[in-house]
């Protein structure tokens, strides 16, 4: 074996570089158990059920990515399939920025910015990993895209391929991956390709989305009852400023996010900061006098996609953006992706990796142009590449140790299997909220999972407490008991038409308004920090969805896959004629 064929690719760096920086930022969450903080809610084994399914009727916030770990978990324990996914965020968002830029310098510095920024670190922190994992598959997006684009050898194949693959993350992914495609497959510049080809590209393109995110959309829209979004909301996951320098600028360091207890330390210091701001803005600048990524699809239109991305995020904190915000997020179907505006961020966050990788590969050219010394330009370049680190230290060794794995008590596993074997019934857990805080679990805010313990329908209220608000959630069910609670009446049958008979109460949490009197309830199991009533079977429930039509949307995700391996086996629908230009990259 020669040493040329040891020589890593580009992509195969910034996947090492993604590893390094798993690990460096998990440190002690990969150890053996549970992270379980917000909405960071994993279970020993996820049961594919209704609403994994996305076919139970309640809105499908976690269609389909709770269907792929549930299906995962069947493999291995869930503890397991959490690391393993946490991991691949790294590892992926690396080895695809990598996979943009020429050297493996410059893949290292890409994969550093795109493994290591505010933007992961605050998402990581309130829990949202399918967001991540979606966030990671963009890069691989951009490069089919750039394929599909320059008429490469089965082109239209990898890119239906990342479009099914993003669409398992869930709603945020796939749209996030639909604007890159969109993007990339439209900017200005030449193309090998007809127009006609370039049609069918986005038929193609279109075609596919629709198809594998119908599992999401189709019970959205056609099989889950809600009302409007609550105008509350818009305010209330608004883009906030992390740091000193304002909303804005905040974004452009890829920060922002509205939940203040995610935030690190570091990004309010002026200095510390504003090096990370001086950073990526003199990144972008060298990224925008170097015109060698204007003439890659790929680059250019992750560009445009990340600057669309970014004014998408700070439009509700603009002047009059926050009025079209509220109007496009209650007024109009499925606007209520736009809510939490700052995950568009995403997108952003990956062009800033793109910047610096060609800031690193320019500096290098620079330097062998002029004969500079080699040790002296490394070193500099070294310094460039850590500047992500540098500045946001706090996300170290799995967020200073405040990231740690815990194990589920005994109790809660008991409980759920002795559930599991009653009668028919639905269970509502109380105190009336989602959230909880457990001892257990280091009295961390986290999302209650007795909906993922449990193998049967669990009714929660679904409403968001934040600091001085109430954002109404969107089940009918969960409303009109939150209703009788506060008339102190009627809350039995209430529970009764959402087709609840048990109410389980967990008795470690503090005793808020809104529990149930359950004085004529039977008590039929106790468990430590647990106990459960039954309040009798419904005798006339509110019947849920029934009937084939509610399997269409994952009928539509299956359809999708079968398409897409259609074309493979058929040699590609896209099969390009002709070579890669010569500077391109489309992994």
């Amino acid at each position: 074996m020669t040493s040329r064929s040891l020589r890593l690719s580009p992509r195969s760096v910034g996947g090492l570089v993604g590893l390094g920086c798993a690990v460096l930022a998990l440190g002690p969450a990969l150890r053996p158990g549970y992270l379980l903080f917000y909405d960071m809610v994993f279970v020993p084994h996820l049961a594919l059920g209704g609403r994994t399914l996305g076919v139970d009727g309640s809105v499908p916030r976690a269609v389909p990515n709770d269907l792929v770990v549930a299906l995962l978990s069947h493999l291995a324990s869930g503890w397991v399939v959490q690391k393993v996914l946490l991991v691949a965020v790294f590892v992926l968002v690396g080895a695809g920025v990598g996979g943009l830029m020429r050297s493996r310098w410059g893949a290292a510095a890409a994969a550093i910015v795109a493994a290591w920024n505010p933007y992961l670190g605050e998402r990581l922190g309130i829990g949202h990993w399918a967001f991540l994992l979606g966030y990671a598959v963009l890069p691989f997006l951009a490069s089919a895209a750039g394929a599909c684009r320059e008429g490469l050898p089965r082109g239209r194949f990898r890119l239906g391929l990342w479009l099914v693959l993003v669409a398992l993350t869930g709603s945020t992914g796939a749209v996030l991956g639909l604007l890159v495609v969109l993007c990339v497959l439209l900017v200005p510049g030449q193309s090998v390709r007809a127009t006609r080809d370039r049609v069918l590209d986005l038929v193609w393109t279109i075609g596919i989305f629709l198809l594998a995110n119908a599992p999401w959309w189709f019970p959205f829209l056609f099989v889950a009852p809600s009302e409007s979004g609550d105008p509350l909301g818009v305010q209330a996951f608004m883009s906030r400023a992390d740091t000193p320098w304002g909303v804005v600028l905040s974004l452009v360091t890829t920060g922002g996010i509205w939940n203040q207890d995610v935030w690190f330390a570091e990004r309010s210091s002026w200095v510390v900061s504003g090096v990370a701001l001086a950073a990526a803005l003199g990144s972008v600048l060298v990224a925008a006098r170097t015109t060698s990524w204007r003439r890659v699809p790929a680059t250019a239109g992750l560009a445009v996609a990340g600057v669309l991305s970014l004014v998408v995020a700070a439009a509700s904190s603009l002047p009059g953006g926050s009025d079209l915000m509220t109007w496009v997020v209650t007024d109009v179907p499925g606007g209520g992706l736009l809510r939490d505006s700052q995950k568009f961020v995403g997108v952003w966050a990956l062009v800033l990796a793109v910047a610096t990788g060609l800031t690193v590969e320019r500096l290098r050219a620079a330097g062998a142009r002029v004969g500079a010394d080699r040790a002296g330009v490394g070193v500099l370049a070294v310094v460039i590449m850590l500047w992500p680190v540098a500045t946001l230290s706090g996300m170290i060794w799995g967020a200073q140790g405040r990231w740690r794995a815990v194990e589920y008590p005994q109790s809660y596993q008991r409980l759920a299997d002795d559930i599991s074997a009653l009668p028919p019934g639905g269970v509502a857990a109380f105190p009336w909220t989602q959230y909880r805080q457990y001892a257990w679990d280091g009295n961390w805010v986290v999302l209650d999972p007795w909906q993922r313990l449990v193998q049967r329908s669990v009714l929660v209220n679904d409403d968001l407490p934040l600091a001085h608000e109430v954002v109404q959630g969107e089940s009918l069910a969960a409303r009109a008991v939150t209703t009788a609670l506060a008339d102190k009446r009627g809350v039995t049958q209430a529970l009764h038409r959402a087709g609840v008979r048990y109410v389980l109460v967990e008795t470690d949490q503090p005793t808020r308004p809104g529990m149930p009197d359950l004085s004529g309830a039977r008590l039929v199991d106790r468990a430590t920090g647990l106990a459960l009533y039954d309040i009798g079977a419904p005798s006339h429930p509110v019947a849920g969805p029934s009937g084939w039509y509610r399997y269409l949307g994952l009928v539509g995700g299956i359809l999708a896959l079968l398409v897409v391996a259609a074309t493979r086996v058929a040699g590609g629908a896209g099969r390009g004629r002709a070579p890669r230009r010569k500077g391109s990259r489309a992994g």
